[in-house]
């Protein structure tokens, strides 16, 4: 599927060579903030949304929860959700309910000796997350290719916000998250990441894709989920291809293709994927991480 990140290109050619800082924008949910998993379950938490999947009893199930602040209290607010049967590969939609609709954050997940718990699931985290304000992201050139194509897809890109049609892309710096609804597919995934000067490699874990155009269906979970999803994804640049993607044991191989200060094009899987640089006045980009060198 083609990844289109939008960018507008600033005026002003000077680079802030800082980074982003690591001051967090409220402290409320700052030690929640991250990925977390175990062999079932995987899930992570911004400052503004919980997306969690969750394998149980042949099913797999996605939901997308938005935190609300009323006075003291955060409440978890269910913005929709999905329940794959994965042997039929049928889904149906969750209904809200008076159990599930909006919770005290407490009553949803809570933390013990480091573990997230989470409906009964005990989660471990993989990644940290620090979540901060807008910032100057670096230009592109030959020297800096995977950094820029790491660091401009770091934060939560709110494309579409109708719990109809929603599009919700969420990318950590080892891990990518997609949560969209369009009239013809359904497609929610979880996967690793990492990047260099060659390229990008793109290993997933979770796929639940219903696409009418193509006739897929698919729902899969890897067996051992947090053994995947924690173990980091290595590059061998030799199994870089010029003209195409590559389908290789440790994950999809995307070779560059070429770039300007201000947007990168890698060979996708049938199609180019092309890469913008976000400015700091970009209204998709409704949260922003800190930069980590991976």
């Amino acid at each position: 599927m083609k990844k289109i990140v939008f960018l507008t290109v600033l005026a002003s050619s000077v680079l802030l060579l800082c980074s982003c800082n690591s001051k967090i924008l409220t402290d409320d949910l700052s030690h929640y903030h991250g990925v977390w998993a175990n062999t079932d379950c995987e899930l992570v938490q911004t400052d503004k949304y919980t997306l969690f999947f969750e394998r149980n009893n042949g099913k797999i199930s996605v939901t997308l929860r938005q935190n609300e602040r009323s006075g003291d209290t955060i409440y978890s607010v269910l913005f929709t959700g999905f329940v794959f049967d994965m042997q039929t590969k049928e889904y149906e939609r969750i209904v809200p309910t008076i159990d599930n609709a909006k919770l005290p954050i407490d009553d949803y997940f809570n933390l013990k000796d480091g573990q997230l718990i989470v409906q009964k699931q005990t989660l471990q985290l993989i990644e940290k997350l620090e979540i901060c304000p807008p910032y100057e992201m670096p230009v592109a050139d030959n020297m800096n290719i995977g950094k820029c194509l790491q660091n401009w897809q770091l934060g939560v890109f709110a494309h579409n916000t109708d719990p109809e049609s929603p599009h919700i892309e969420i990318g950590t710096n080892r891990h990518s998250y997609i949560f969209t609804m369009m009239p013809n597919m359904l497609y929610c995934r979880a996967a690793r990441i990492r990047h260099n000067n060659h390229g990008s490699v793109f290993a997933q874990n979770i796929r639940l894709m219903i696409n009418d155009n193509t006739g897929e269906k698919t729902a899969e979970m890897d067996n051992n989920n947090i053994k995947i999803a924690a173990t980091d994804v290595e590059i061998n640049n030799s199994l870089f291809k010029p003209d195409v993607c590559a389908f290789e044991e440790g994950g999809i191989y995307w070779s560059f293709i070429s770039s300007t200060p201000n947007e990168i094009k890698l060979n996708g899987c049938g199609e180019v994927y092309t890469y913008g640089r976000p400015n700091i006045e970009n209204e998709t980009v409704t949260e922003w991480f800190v930069y980590k060198m991976y």
